[in-house]
């Protein structure tokens, strides 16, 4: 009887240690994460500038990201890239039609798709304070800020949604761990400030000694919530296989809203399953 009670206060103090551990550890482990994402997503904009079509795309997406964390901070680094086919929402078969003349003054009717093809890039440095008040828990929080660079880049004969924006951003992060394997995290972020490049409204990029990227760029000016909006939210489930090996999901949503030259508005989302590596 008496050996039936010692076994029993030795099992309370061990599950008492290890709950004060569980509440008290680390947010996430103190080392390095590389992985790497693939999934799908879709793309959804409308650009006044260039077309009165609502154009989509469905790209696939490849993503790769690298955590780096101490008992204070969080930085992340990741580059993601999207590529598929662009075509009008609602006018699937539309078709354009035009006509040239060379200068002789010989004119030839022509005609094209009106989709083409969707790129879309982005590289991104963040970096987040992880709140001391929540270290004591299982639900713990982050805010910092992130610095990103992202390309949309349709390509046919409406180059409608065309954009590049570096943007400074601020950003919070949450995670709740259940246990040593499962956890979910979301975040939010919205930007603040943008150097943003967009075709002007004539669409017309030759310069003097330039070829298309400089013209491109050369429109490039910085702007605020004003002119570009782009708040984003992502939620994930992360499940970790043992001390060096995870996986998950991730779920982001973006919604864009640029007021120059002409108005654009787009909602972009992608679902990811992840692989990642941690050392």
């Amino acid at each position: 009887m008496k050996l039936k009670w010692i076994f029993a206060a030795l099992l309370l103090t061990s599950v008492t240690t290890f709950a004060q551990n569980y509440e008290i550890r680390p947010w996430m482990p103190l080392e390095n994460r590389i992985g790497l994402a693939l999934g799908i997503g879709s793309v959804t904009y409308l650009d006044k500038n260039s077309s009165p079509l609502v154009y989509q795309s469905k790209p696939k997406n490849l993503r790769l990201f690298y955590n780096l964390e101490s008992n204070t901070f969080l930085f992340s680094v990741d580059f993601d890239m999207r590529v598929g086919s662009n075509i009008p929402k609602y006018h699937k078969d539309r078709t354009l039609f035009f006509q040239e003349e060379d200068y002789k003054g010989n004119s030839e009717d022509k005609k094209f798709p009106a989709g083409g093809s969707f790129l879309a890039g982005r590289i991104s440095l963040g970096a987040y304070y992880k709140i001391s008040s929540t270290q004591e828990s299982t639900f713990k929080v982050a805010v910092g800020g992130r610095i990103m660079n992202e390309l949309f880049y349709p390509q046919g004969w409406n180059t409608g949604g065309m954009f590049n924006a570096l943007s400074l951003s601020s950003e919070a992060l949450t995670q709740h761990r259940f246990d040593n394997h499962h956890q979910v995290t979301a975040s939010l972020r919205i930007p603040l400030v943008a150097q943003l490049t967009r075709l002007p409204y004539d669409n017309t990029v030759a310069a003097p000694e330039k070829n298309q990227v400089n013209g491109f760029f050369r429109n490039a000016k910085w702007v605020g919530p004003s002119k570009f909006l782009a708040p984003a939210m992502t939620l994930g489930y992360n499940y970790q296989i043992n001390s060096h090996w995870g996986t998950g999901l991730n779920y982001e949503l973006a919604w864009y809203n640029i007021q120059t030259p002409q108005p654009m508005k787009a909602m972009s989302q992608s679902l990811l399953a992840n692989l990642h590596h941690q050392f």
